[in-house]
């Protein structure tokens, strides 16, 4: 049947035996008190429903057997768009709660509660959906994704997820087939943490797998090339410039990157040029636009192309479970294309952005702002931004995220530096964030700083109590984002100033073998120490930094919602391993850490992340029990049906 808006659908679950009872909650190893955005009891005390009253529900539905309920004319005014019923809502509370049926009206939620308390609402104008007694969870969010480079991503190359240099070299072999001789060959972003070798390809290797074209791989700002791809650049033994293209300048000063000393590297204009022992070109290190764009993707595409590429994304979060996103370091061009969806009545998704900018004194911040003409809060809820970034310290995938000790010869021969006394980059001075952390507070900006190493962490957080001295920071809600290596020296700090966590536990569940060989165990166990922060009292956010590739499993950071909660849950690595068991965390909180803690951080707890009473109606129906499942089979849960404010956005076929 449909009511002309949805169609209604009753929902079947894969598992019929599902039924309502207490689930037994899985307690955090901690014994540490949990802080109040976590909730104040390490026993999640779930609220069931009486079995008795569910019964007279079922005989309820039975009785009448239709999906609608005409008898409630005299409420029309008051009737509910939507009502839910006969299933397991889980709200997403501190303290567990859990409910039958839900009732939703313009887009929030008006009552939760029994089957039959909740059917009484309806009228026959009011949607129903029978969930056969199916999970539902609130709205997911994805509190760190870069939708602009994936839409870029995806209309510029094909993506593969690669995991060793036998299937780059199939890659390339594929492509050389496909792509007219001559033209380059782009190997898709792939992390040689995650590559089986775990070590970048050779010239020799990509050799092995064509002569015919240009092939790139691309490290994040170390490239390597075949032997083609060096001569098409120009680059040789003796080079000592990079002759420009006609009509392009190169800039003069050489880019900060691996601090070799030993005369195989070859610093140039532009970049670095790192030789291998046979005296020939290994890699290009640089960060030059006018050096990448000479082997970037050629194809052009309309504009209509690219918002189809963007709504395509957006469709393929919805079927993740994903009702929320956060572009978390995007310029102000990215959100106004964002703007143009929404005018045109295409935004399914709730938007809220990071504007990332190389901030350096207070008075950029205020220029910034002033040019934009934005504010903190700037949108609706559909599309806001309340938040800007800057850039600390490097990457632990491209290595050179900045520690707290130096690099050492086993971390500099896996990154291929010649320096052990390196460190990381450290970008901005420690003055310059806190001026700059300090501009962004007086103007109510709540401000992120992407910082992934642990010596990195120690700058910003100085940074940071410097500021506090003069301007009190608590409740400003200002974020470290990545922060891989957290200490609880460190987590106490960050709490002290009100600040908040963004960080991604599939990192762990795919790099921590890569970390334990080369970092070592403690860096290992440190590694996405979830448990570290929120034992603190510090708000964490689970997310992916996903940058290319739709599929939710086998991209780039990959954005399987669940895979992340796996991970928290059971601190699993892709092969089992267990590093840090301590860093667990409860079912309760892994949802959380994705509903209600990113709510939080965004100042809107008031109006989402759990399902509650006038709340956002986004929620989730699942394929099977998430609190009482068997821990694996969290990897395996699907999304039946995806809802952002009453409209089912996605269901599954």
């Amino acid at each position: 049947m449909s009511n002309g808006r949805l169609t209604v659908t009753k929902t079947p679950t894969e598992e019929a035996a599902m039924k309502l009872s207490t689930p037994k909650t899985e307690l955090p190893p901690s014994t540490q008190l949990r802080n109040a955005v976590f909730g104040g009891s390490l026993k999640a005390s779930f609220k069931v429903l009486d079995l008795k009253r569910m019964k007279r529900s079922a005989w309820f539905l039975l009785l009448f057997g239709v999906s609608r309920f005409p008898w409630s004319s005299s409420l029309a005014a008051a009737a509910p768009d939507l009502v839910v019923v006969g299933g397991r809502i889980v709200t997403g509370q501190a303290d567990g709660t859990i409910r039958e049926a839900m009732a939703v009206r313009d887009g929030r939620i008006l009552k939760t509660g029994l089957t039959a308390d909740i059917s009484r609402l309806a009228d026959s104008s009011t949607e129903v959906i029978d969930l056969k007694g199916a999970m539902v969870l609130p709205g997911l969010y994805e509190p760190h994704v870069h939708p602009q480079m994936v839409r870029l991503a995806y209309l510029q190359d094909p993506y593969k997820e690669l995991r060793s240099i036998g299937e780059i070299q199939d890659w390339v072999r594929q492509r050389a087939r496909e792509v007219p001789p001559g033209e380059w060959i782009r190997i898709p972003r792939n992390e040689i943490t995650r590559l089986k070798e775990r070590r970048h390809p050779t010239v020799q290797e990509l050799d092995a797998a064509c002569t015919t074209h240009p092939v790139v791989f691309d490290a994040s700002r170390r490239y390597v090339f075949n032997s083609r791809g060096f001569a098409a650049l120009g680059i040789t033994a003796d080079t000592r410039s990079l002759p420009p293209s006609p009509g392009e300048a190169l800039p003069g000063d050489t880019i900060l990157g691996l601090q070799t000393q030993n005369g195989l590297s070859r610093p140039v204009p532009g970049g670095e040029i790192i030789l291998g022992a046979n005296g020939k070109p290994q890699f290009l290190v640089t960060t030059s636009p006018q050096l990448t764009s000479r082997f970037a993707s050629r194809r052009t595409w309309t504009e209509e192309e690219e918002e189809e590429a963007l709504l395509t994304l957006h469709r393929a979060y919805h079927a993740a479970g994903i009702t929320t996103i956060f572009e978390r370091g995007a310029p102000i061009e990215d959100y106004r294309a964002y703007e143009k969806l929404k005018a045109a009545g295409r935004l399914s998704i709730r938007a809220r952005f990071t504007m990332l900018q190389d901030f350096k004194s207070a008075k950029d911040v205020e220029n910034f702002v002033r040019k934009e003409n934005i504010r903190p809060g700037y949108g609706d809820d559909w599309l806001s931004m309340h938040t800007l970034k800057i850039v600390a310290d490097g990457g632990m995938h491209f290595g050179n995220t900045y520690l707290s000790e130096p690099y050492g010869p086993k971390r500099a021969k896996a990154y291929v530096q010649s320096d052990p006394n390196f460190r990381g980059d450290l970008f901005p001075t420690e003055k310059q964030m806190a001026d700059v952390f300090g501009a962004g507070a007086r103007l109510g900006w709540q401000m992120a700083v992407h910082v992934t190493g642990d010596g990195g962490v120690d700058a910003v957080l100085r940074a940071m109590e410097a500021v506090n001295k003069d301007l009190p920071l608590k409740g400003k809600r200002f974020l470290l984002v990545h922060a891989y290596f957290p200490t609880p020296r460190a987590a106490a700090r960050a709490a002290a100033l009100g600040m908040c966590v963004d960080t991604h536990p599939n990192h762990y569940y795919l790099d921590a073998p890569f970390v334990h060989d080369v970092y070592g165990r403690e860096w290992a166990e440190r590694l996405i120490g979830l448990d570290t922060w929120i034992r603190a009292g510090v708000p964490v956010i689970i997310s992916s930094d996903h940058m290319v590739g739709l599929d939710p499993d086998h991209s780039m950071n990959a954005y399987n919602p669940f895979r992340a909660m796996y991970a928290a849950v059971s601190r699993r690595t892709e092969s089992g391993e267990v590093f840090g068991s301590t860093q667990k965390l409860s079912r309760l909180e892994a949802l959380r850490a994705m509903t209600a803690v990113p709510a939080y951080v965004n100042f809107e707890e008031d109006k989402s992340g759990t399902l509650e009473k006038g709340k956002f109606a986004d929620f989730v129906v699942i394929d099977r029990d998430y609190l009482k499942c068997p821990e694996k089979e969290i990897l395996r849960i699907k999304p039946v049906r995806t809802v952002v404010a009453g409209k089912t956005v996605y269901l599954r076929q």
